[in-house]
């Protein structure tokens, strides 16, 4: 027999064991002692972060023979033992990516109504929810809301945005959190322990921080990576490509002291390397904002103002890593944070030669300085001197942060749309977006979608915008005219124009 992955070995089996959601434990251990337990729960959050054996200790405890302090599963009866091992007949997993539609609710539906073979109740874990199509939705709502007395539903899933509201309301709700590294550090420790692993524990720190809060990904990792009983601190910056904390710092110190032959020269080090520059820009993003809530504690203005300007051109950097030069932006990045932020160098070198080269005013009279003296300054001339801030919100500057602004969306079709557009206007709050088909056109102005971007832009120009869409027009006239000859076979060039507006294939008949 194969043996079982650490993940399955070190599944927590009662809610002691449960690492890194404590307020869910309590609540859930609370409605157990006091057999107010929900009909129907939702559990959202990040992947790996324990719902689905949270899950299960509920079915577990639900069923169980010999309940220890009013919520504790024992793990040794026979209903205990057949949830460890996936068997029990009336725990029934589903995976709604691939039962998500209508008639599988229908067929659901239908079984809940017999009464459950063995055990005391059954139990419906529904994963990946949010997969389900809207008519699968309509379909479980109303047995959301009344099942039978021995059925309890959980439903899990990492988007509950695409869930709709109507069955959220019918489900008890718990969101999960990101499980802290330290939290993730412990339960690796422990399991090295127990698998007699020696363990650095700077390796299983790199390992914490890489997996962003899953405790699977960080048992998955931890397994993967462990080489004749020995997890080392270089195999992991070397299958993981993350580069060393001394490198981060001191890319850290050389941006701070505005060193940009010192910074370019780190980026160089760390491509030679071999390094994954996104992931490196991900943990070095991830150091300067740690410094820049420090500075917000500290009340220090100018700081926070100068982690927000370096953030906000790494991000930008982030965006535009190529495989061909990955590390170009980055340079970039560097370059642009070691320079004045105030103002253009070029452009300052160019007002100060002007100014230079501005011939001397004739001499005058005392008289004349008297009078000028005398002379009141005019309020327009105040007034004008003292120059407005220039609105971002232009076609030229807005073209330009369009690719963040499509990056920001979280809605993978909207997302897929806007690559497809391109602003064309801007006229006040209005911005006019070019599509080449009707079908992005129309996607992007469903109302979600709609208040989805006009948000994202409102929050990136600090000023509130309207979308509007338009069809780029195709020019029929020009097509026709530009056939190659009369042996064409008709129509050839339309169809290519039409395939290529559209998407598909001609099928030779």
């Amino acid at each position: 027999m194969s043996e079982v992955s650490l993940y399955r070995k070190y599944r927590p089996h009662n809610f002691d064991n449960l690492v890194g959601q404590d307020n869910i434990k309590t609540t859930l251990v609370n409605a157990l002692k006091l057999n107010r337990v929900s009909h129907a729960y939702l559990f959202a959050g990040p992947r790996g972060t324990g719902k689905t054996s949270t899950a299960r200790l509920l079915a577990k405890a639900l069923n169980c023979l010999n309940l220890g302090d009013g919520y504790e599963p024992c793990n040794t009866c026979e209903f205990c033992e057949d949830v460890n091992n996936g068997r029990l007949i009336d725990l029934i997993e589903i995976d709604a990516a691939s039962n998500r539609g209508i008639d599988e609710v229908r067929d659901l539906k239908e079984k809940i109504t017999f009464s459950p073979s063995r055990s005391k109740y059954k139990i419906y874990i529904i994963d990946e929810v949010h997969m389900m199509t809207k008519e699968a939705f309509n379909a479980l709502l109303k047995t959301l809301e009344e099942p039978p007395d021995h059925a309890y539903f959980i439903l899990a899933t990492t988007e509950v945005h695409k869930i709709p509201e109507t069955i959220i309301s019918r489900c008890q709700r718990f969101d999960f959190r990101r499980i802290t590294k330290k939290a993730l550090m412990t339960r690796l420790s422990f399991i090295a322990q127990k698998e007699e692993v020696a363990a650095d524990d700077n390796a299983l720190e790199l390992i914490s921080r890489y997996v962003d809060g899953g405790l699977r990904d960080a048992i998955g990792l931890f397994e993967q990576l462990t080489v004749d009983g020995k997890l080392t601190l270089t195999h992991v910056q070397e299958i993981l490509g993350i580069s060393s904390a001394n490198l981060l710092d001191s890319l850290l110190d050389t941006l701070l002291s505005h060193d940009t032959k010192g910074a370019l020269k780190i980026i160089n080090e760390i491509h030679s390397q071999g390094s994954d520059l996104r992931q490196f820009l991900h943990e070095f993003v991830d150091i300067v904002r740690e410094k820049m809530i420090e500075s917000v504690h500290k009340e220090d203005l100018a700081q926070v103002h100068m982690y927000i300007r370096m953030i906000e051109i790494l991000q930008e950097a982030q965006l535009r890593i190529d495989p061909d030069i990955p590390q170009l932006p980055l340079e970039m990045a560097v370059i642009k944070i070691t320079s004045p932020s105030t103002s253009n160098p070029v452009e300052v070198t160019i007002s100060k030669k002007k100014e230079e080269e501005k011939p001397l005013p004739p001499k005058t009279t005392k008289s004349e300085i008297e009078v000028k003296q005398e002379a009141p300054k005019p309020k327009e001339v105040e007034k004008e001197s003292e120059s407005e801030p220039v609105s971002p919100l232009t076609i030229a500057y807005l073209k330009e942060k369009w690719p963040r602004i499509t990056e920001r969306v979280k809605r993978p079709s909207l997302k897929m749309s806007l690559r497809s557009g391109e602003p064309v206007m801007v006229e006040g709050i209005s911005i006019t977006v070019q599509f080449a088909n009707k079908f992005h056109k129309d996607k992007v102005m469903e109302h979600d979608n709609r208040s989805e971007l006009e948000e994202i832009i409102k929050e990136m120009f600090n000023s509130p915008v309207k979308i509007a869409t338009i069809v780029k027009e195709l020019d029929i006239k020009s097509v026709i005219e530009d056939a190659p000859s009369s042996n064409a076979a008709p129509g050839n060039d339309m169809d290519d124009k039409a395939l290529e507006i559209f998407g598909g294939e001609m099928e030779n008949l």
